[in-house]
C-alpha cells in the first residue's frame, strides 16, 4: 500500500507543478486544457491566479497522501480529508454531464477527446486507488 499512496503523490506533485507552471508561462493550446463549446467558446477562463490556487490544493492533497508514510500529523481528520478527496476524483471523472467527464454531452473539442483519453480515466483511478487505501 506503500508504493500506491507514493504513486498517488507524485502524480499529485505532477500536476500541481503542471498548474504551477501554467500560471507562470501560460499556456500553449488553451482549447486541450479547458472545456471549450462546440464554437471554441471556453466555458471557464482561468487565470494566473487560479492555476496557482489549483496547484496548492494538489500539493495539500499530496501531503495528505505523504503524511500516511511520514506520519507528520498523527491525527483521524486525515483519513477523512483523504477520502474525500478520492470522491472528488471520482465525481470529476464522472463529469458535470456536460463539458467534462465519462458522460458529457460536448464530445466535440480538442478538449473533450483529451478528457475522454486521458483527464477522466486520471480521476477515476486516482480516485479508485485513494478510496481502497482508505477502506
Amino acid at each position: 500500500m506503500g508504493v500506491i499512496t507514493i504513486l498517488i503523490s507524485i502524480v499529485l506533485i505532477f500536476l500541481a507543478v503542471l498548474h504551477f507552471y501554467w500560471a507562470a508561462f501560460g499556456i500553449k493550446d488553451p482549447s486541450k486544457i479547458i472545456p471549450t463549446r462546440i464554437n471554441e467558446k471556453r466555458v471557464m477562463a482561468p487565470g494566473k491566479f487560479g492555476a496557482i490556487i489549483v496547484g496548492i490544493i494538489l500539493l495539500f492533497f499530496a501531503f495528505i497522501f505523504i503524511n500516511k508514510i511520514l506520519m507528520y500529523i498523527d491525527s483521524d481528520w486525515t483519513g477523512y480529508v483523504a477520502k474525500g478527496i478520492g470522491i472528488l476524483f471520482i465525481v470529476r471523472a464522472f463529469g458535470d454531464f456536460k463539458y467534462v467527464g465519462f458522460f458529457k454531452s460536448a464530445k466535440n473539442s480538442k478538449f473533450s477527446v483529451l478528457d475522454t483519453r486521458y483527464y477522466s480515466p486520471l480521476c477515476l483511478l486516482l480516485g479508485a486507488l485513494i478510496l481502497i487505501l482508505e477502506f
